[in-house]
């Protein structure tokens, strides 16, 4: 279950190698995100902390939604920043195509806290990106109950990742913060990318991603950046 990649699919190498490795629950790419997590945190002390929280289950949330314009100058400095972190990890997504669907999350977390084991629910999405910003950023992995599929089973693993981490939440899993110092990442909701899409962005060969984009949907985007009004996402 724990296995590491350079080499994708298509052959290889390609842009950003996995670290770590959960099947398809959990993938941590090797990338170093410090320079990220550094301009993302002065941006939550800066513009979100003290405007967009709402505590759920346990935890501070700060939630940013494309469509709210209250928060729209908030989602596009956001979009931006996610726009340039996969290009940096040389993710071959066509953002074009789902980048209104983003939705943004601060969760925080304080001392000793804890999330119990979960899938998807209240925000439903296909999968996520998180990016670690504060603390140690561990995260519990669970089976299914055989006898209930709707609560979680035995524990499959508990990871502690660095880098960003591709998380299909679709599948059990939990946080235990049982240090003395808060936690905090900054998920980004992909409502459009199944888990299966998002690994294989990450896996286009570096000698083809000049020309090669993996796409979630079979038709064109209706928007332009050639005619029309000029779009301003």
């Amino acid at each position: 279950m724990n296995t590491s990649h350079k080499f994708g699919p298509l052959g290889g190498p390609y842009g950003t190698p996995f670290r770590r490795r959960f099947s398809n629950r959990l993938i941590e790419l090797d990338f170093d995100c410090s320079t990220y997590a550094s301009d993302i945190n002065n941006f939550f002390d800066d513009k979100i902390e003290n405007k967009f929280e709402d505590n759920t289950g346990g935890q501070q949330t700060y939630h940013i939604d494309y469509g709210d314009i209250s928060q729209m100058k908030e989602w596009m400095w956001l979009a931006n920043m996610f726009d340039g972190f996969l290009k940096d990890t040389n993710c071959m997504l066509d953002l074009n195509e789902f980048k209104h669907l983003l939705k943004f999350t601060f969760i925080r977390m304080w001392p000793r806290g804890v999330l119990p084991p979960h899938t998807a629910s209240f925000i439903r999405a296909m999968s996520s990106i998180n990016i670690p910003l504060r603390g140690r950023t561990r995260i519990d992995l669970y089976e299914d109950n055989p006898d209930d599929p709707q609560t979680h089973g035995q524990s499959l693993a508990c990871h502690h990742y660095t880098s960003p981490i591709l998380l299909n939440v679709n599948q059990f899993h939990g946080v235990r913060n049982n240090v003395d110092e808060e936690r905090m990442i900054l998920k980004v909701h992909l409502g459009a990318v199944s888990m299966k899409k998002l690994i294989e962005g990450f896996q286009v060969p570096q000698a083809v991603q000049r020309s090669y984009e993996v796409k979630i949907f079979d038709h064109e985007m209706p928007w332009s950046n050639t005619r029309g009004s000029k779009q301003r996402i």
